[in-house]
């Protein structure tokens, strides 16, 4: 889903901006959190497939963790978004009442 800031429609409020910078900080912390955990498995995998002989996994073993890794996003894409900003608007949309909290 491509969401977009609609920055020719920010809220005027202090407090409402406030609340979009927290939100929008969360989800960067969640997506550098998850970004850091698939460097780790990346280099874990290349470790097993490129490094001594003696330390190599088997080609099935290598695809065995690919596949966990491909369960892991499709767990990841179906529990949702997480942390999503509220201020956050389709781009195709453009309403003033989105930026009122719930």
């Amino acid at each position: 889903m491509d969401r977009r800031l609609d920055l020719d429609n920010l809220p005027r409020e202090p407090a409402l901006l406030q609340h979009l910078v927290r939100d929008i900080a969360a989800l960067v912390g969640h997506r550098d959190g998850e970004i850091e955990r698939l460097k780790s498995i990346i280099k874990q995998l290349q470790r097993a497939q490129f490094g001594r002989r003696s330390e190599r996994l088997d080609p099935d073993q290598l695809a065995l963790g690919l596949e966990d890794l491909d369960g892991d996003l499709a767990r990841e894409e179906e529990s949702g978004p997480r942390a999503e900003p509220r201020g956050l608007q389709e781009s195709s949309s453009s309403s003033a009442s989105s930026w009122i909290p719930a």
